[in-house]
């Protein structure tokens, strides 16, 4: 509480004004605060983190460690990540200090250790194509089309997007809720009987760490339950200068 104390100063003159102090008492203060405190704990929403969620590995003995990894060539598809070239170099060209990034990729398995004069190497330097980080775009009818590296990606995993949509629909129609539908979409990615791609993902020392997980965003939204990230071989650098220079002359 607020106190006013007068002092004459010890003056006794005729024209001597007393002076006043004012002085504010903080104690109801404390307890004021201590309400509030507790009143904006007790109100105060938990907001669940958003976090991304990878599958591990498990702890589960593998009696084939060497095919562990192995993916039939009808499935498979290797994307490779690497930075754009100045013009006539290898100098990675930067708008505004950043990297720009570009994505390649190719149908099959990686020839991971093969002879680069092999037919099959050859096969896979003729089918290397070039693809971009695009945005949907809404076509006329107000759906959005996806375009660039994820629509490659959508296109080999289609039969598991056009079950897990059946369920996106139920879910919107209030059918089911969340936790079931979690569940019947997790059932869908793990169906071995649905064509679904096995993506491997490359990366070159140039290209940003922003461009991969951009592209592991992709694999999330794009409900890819098969992908692993590999090493990139001799043969995948031969790929892409033969690619740059047939097509950045």
């Amino acid at each position: 509480m607020a106190e006013v104390q007068q002092n004459d100063g010890g003056g006794k003159g005729k024209n001597h004004q007393k002076k006043m102090t004012i002085r504010v008492d903080f104690t109801p203060m404390v307890d004021m605060n201590m309400l509030l405190i507790t009143f904006f704990m007790l109100c105060t929403t938990m907001i669940k983190s958003q976090t991304l969620n990878i599958a591990l590995p498990s702890n589960e003995k593998v009696d084939n460690v060497e095919n562990m990894s192995q993916a039939s060539a009808d499935d498979a598809i290797t994307i490779i990540l690497d930075a754009k070239r100045k013009p006539g170099t290898m100098i990675p060209d930067t708008v505004n200090g950043k990297v720009v990034n570009e994505v390649y990729y190719f149908d099959g398995k990686p020839l991971n250790g093969e002879d680069p004069s092999n037919p099959a190497s050859l096969q896979n330097f003729n089918n290397l194509q070039k693809a971009e980080f695009l945005a949907d775009e809404v076509n006329s009818a107000g759906i959005p089309q996806a375009r660039g590296i994820r629509k490659i990606i959508q296109d080999r995993n289609k039969e598991v997007l056009k079950k897990i949509e059946e369920y996106k629909k139920q879910f919107r129609d209030g059918k089911i809720d969340q936790a079931k539908y979690d569940e019947l979409a997790k059932q869908v990615r793990r169906d071995e009987n649905l064509k679904k791609p096995v993506i491997i993902i490359k990366s070159t020392p140039e290209a940003s760490y922003g461009a991969l997980v951009e592209l592991l965003d992709e694999m999330q939204i794009n409900s890819i339950s098969k992908y692993q990230i590999d090493n990139m071989e001799k043969i995948d650098s031969l790929m892409l200068i033969d690619y740059q220079n047939r097509h950045h002359k």
